[in-house]
């Protein structure tokens, strides 16, 4: 897979600037046209008693979409700054059909970048916009934290459970494994169940080997260790400077609900995660 455009959630937060350098340097990486989108809502619900519903909210709203131009506007002042190709587009409607419309533009890119969602804006949803990002785009979803240490990504920690989204996420991840000076396969294994529970990997080594990457088998006995935390103290061990892995969610009508794994890596990770689903 190769990046030609690329799509990234702008707001006025502070750990939007991490994030679109991270974003420009990728395009200008790979050679692909940037794509920046911003929110602003045209009605901001009330959250405290009946009576704040009768305020005039003009000036409010009228301050969040300047809020969302100006960031707009930093950003592709950093792409051109870069010579990168790119566009800003500044979205208005309900907050809750925001995530709807960005999984939709990320349906025709290569990649969706967004932050982790204690990050964000709180005025637009942030756990629903990874939701609806990870589950509904069809598209890989890269997360990148508030401080991402470097764009180098020399090692990469691959976590392989045997699952179709982990399989995804990996052929998904190529453009990123492929130059990767070390690429590590984490197995996590189940100790209290024995032999029976381990991954079958060593396929996936072979696969990936075949397409010029070669990657280091490592399994780990999960004990009674939060999995999520236990891959990413093994990321930090290995010096990782991205995790790939699977998506997944726990279905609740029509509704995406995280998955405990998945919800714990979006809100701990400290280095870039590439996620599919």
């Amino acid at each position: 897979m190769g990046l030609n455009d690329i799509v990234v959630y702008v707001d006025g937060a502070e750990a939007a600037k991490a994030r679109v350098d991270f974003a420009v340097g990728l395009a200008k990486e790979h050679g692909a046209h940037l794509i920046g989108i911003a929110f602003a809502p045209t009605a901001i619900l009330p959250l405290y008693g009946a009576d704040v519903g009768f305020a005039d909210m003009t000036e409010v709203l009228q301050s969040v979409k300047t809020q969302g131009e100006a960031a707009l506007a930093s950003f592709k002042a950093r792409a051109k700054s870069e010579s990168v190709s790119a566009e800003g587009r500044l979205v208005q409607g309900i907050s809750e059909e925001f995530p709807h419309h960005f999984a939709c533009c990320a349906r025709h890119v290569d990649l969706a970048i967004i932050g982790q969602p204690r990050d964000g804006d709180p005025l637009l949803g942030q756990y629903a916009l990874a939701e609806r990002c990870l589950f509904a785009s069809g598209r890989p979803v890269l997360i990148v934290p508030a401080a991402p240490d470097k764009l180098a990504l020399k090692t990469m920690v691959v976590a392989w459970d045997g699952s179709a989204e982990a399989a995804r996420a990996f052929n998904d991840a190529m453009t990123f494994l492929k130059p990767a000076k070390r690429v590590v396969l984490v197995s996590v294994t189940s100790a209290d169940q024995g032999d029976k529970a381990e991954v079958p990997a060593e396929n996936m080594v072979t696969h990936l080997e075949r397409h010029g990457v070669k990657a280091e088998l490592m399994r780990i006995p999960a004990r009674d260790e939060d999995i999520g935390r236990l891959l990413l103290t093994k990321a930090k061990d290995l010096g990782a400077d991205m995790i790939v892995m699977g998506a997944f969610h726990h279905s609740r009508w029509r509704e995406f609900i995280l998955g405990g794994v998945t919800l714990t890596m979006l809100e701990e990770a400290n280095i870039p995660l590439f996620m599919a689903h």
